[in-house]
């Protein structure tokens, strides 16, 4: 049977990885935004370009808050877990009480 291990720390961690590309994504974009124009003649190509930039800054903006609020999630999950663990963990082993098995609690 295959076991899969999660610490808090490591979902923790996600949290702050899932913070970063949020962070890295708007960087980006702050970049690009000030690039100025596309280098199209035609203006309604440049219409077209900046239609299609502002959707993508729309999605843009709809998938980091996203992100930071996944990362929120994950923070606080981190900590459920540990508590989640250590609960199931008392459930599930025996005890030994008094020198005779005490069964589950």
């Amino acid at each position: 049977m295959t076991r899969l291990r999660i610490s808090a720390e490591g979902v923790a961690a996600l949290g702050d990885r899932l913070v970063e590309i949020a962070d890295h994504l708007e960087d980006a974009a702050a970049r690009s935004r000030g690039a100025g124009s596309h280098g199209f003649v035609d203006v309604s190509a440049e219409g077209a370009v900046d239609a299609l930039l502002g959707d993508y800054e729309l999605e843009r903006v709809r998938l980091c808050e996203q992100l930071r609020s996944l990362a929120g999630l994950a923070r606080s999950a981190g900590a459920c877990y540990v508590e989640t663990e250590a609960m199931v963990a008392r459930r599930v082993t025996p005890e030994l009480v008094a020198g005779r098995n005490a069964g589950l609690r």
